[in-house]
């Protein structure tokens, strides 16, 4: 087979993984009609430069991926929540992939990848099943502790996670059905937090990615996802008490709860005050209470419909807060590498996922200037 036959079989593909039709892309592309694109993947004419890079835009690859005679490419491993419900997951994995493998050249690039980090050791399989949910928040506890994040641990965890322990986060706006999902490969680990969620919804869902990084190879695929609909296996209940524990420390919990009782009743606008003060959803706040013997569990069931809609009429204001746009680290680093020259306008404007054109107003928007001089050196004592 030629090269271009080969390219040509290799683009068929691609798009029919993604579930593209034939006039699918060639409306992206800008084609008059889709017979430009069936001859370029019958390889009846050779395909131009330009083509194939927004073709490879298109479907989340490297121009490389169509040029490569040796394809190396097994999938990264990827835990996703919820995963028969997300929507274009192959393209969403590309998407994730492909922001991980930038994250790690901008590491090299700026030389941050050398940094000394905290490493700890992983808890063995036999630890949780001896000692179950009591062990889990033994362990979100200790992780707490020994990553110096206090008594309200959503404020810093992005930070802590990426600074400390070098996991690489992400926020990406990923449709309204994904919430997160975590991998590992040679670009270390990461997490996917969907930025269009909730402010709170993203931290528990941070915290609860976390706890499977921490377990990476204790369990397999087939032990964290159910196969029932309704009930979650073992595993993601463990992930979701872990986040629970983690986020909503016990004795700073107890602290604020007691602050607002009134004899032997709290108002719900003093729980929501509360979740608000930790970062958390109402929900989780609640169960956590439940958990830690301060609230009654039928009470919660009884109210459990109501929950998640008082929650967000209760706490709306919240959601104006803007989104979050992958990570301040990440977009620190590449304004790195384009200030002291590793990069050019045009790959920086790749490695953050936004036009030429609004490469200017992006930097301003983080404090800098392009036209500025950063490359000024101060002399240590």
């Amino acid at each position: 087979m030629d090269k271009n036959k080969a390219i040509a079989t290799l683009l068929r593909k691609e798009r029919e993984s993604l579930k593209y039709t034939l006039k699918d892309v060639s409306q992206k592309m800008g084609f008059s009609n889709y017979q430009t694109l069936s001859s370029i993947e019958a390889g009846e004419r050779e395909i131009k430069a330009w083509e194939l890079a927004s073709l490879a835009e298109i479907y989340g690859r490297k121009s490389d991926f169509f040029l490569a005679e040796q394809k190396i490419a097994s999938q990264p491993r990827i835990l996703w929540r919820d995963p028969a419900k997300t929507v274009n997951k192959i393209e969403a994995e590309r998407r994730f992939i492909s922001f991980c493998q930038n994250y790690k050249r901008l590491l090299e690039l700026t030389k941050e990848e050398d940094i000394k980090l905290l490493a700890f050791a992983q808890p063995g399989k036999n630890e949780f099943k001896k000692g179950g949910f009591d062990y889990v928040v033994e362990l979100a506890e200790e992780y707490r502790r020994a990553l110096n994040l206090g008594g309200r641990p959503a404020y810093s965890l992005t930070n802590v996670l990426e600074q400390l322990l070098n996991i690489l986060i992400l926020y990406i706006d990923v449709g309204s059905i994904v919430s997160g999902a975590s991998t590992s490969g040679d670009f270390g680990k990461a997490i996917l937090v969907n930025a269009g969620d909730a402010p709170w919804r993203r931290n528990y869902d941070l915290a609860h990615e976390f706890f499977h990084l921490i377990t990476w190879d204790l369990f397999s695929d087939e032990e964290i996802y159910s196969t029932s609909k309704n009930v979650k296996s073992e595993v993601e209940q463990w992930a979701d008490a872990f986040a629970s524990a983690f986020l909503l420390p016990s004795e700073e919990v107890r602290r604020e709860f007691s602050k607002r009782l009134e004899g032997s009743k709290i108002s719900y606008i003093n729980l929501v005050e509360i979740a608000r003060e930790f970062k958390v959803s109402i929900e989780a706040l609640l169960w956590r209470l439940v958990n830690l013997k301060l609230l009654k569990r039928k009470d919660v069931l009884d109210f459990k419909d109501n929950i998640k809609d008082v929650d967000k009429k209760m706490r709306g204001g919240d959601w104006a807060d803007e989104k979050p746009y992958l990570s301040s680290r990440y977009i620190t680093l590449a304004i790195k590498a384009l200030q002291t020259g590793k990069v050019s306008k045009a790959k920086f404007a790749e490695y953050i996922d936004k036009p030429f054109s609004e490469v200017p107003s992006f930097l301003r928007k983080y404090g800098y200037d392009e036209n500025e001089d950063y490359s000024v050196a101060f002399t240590a004592t």
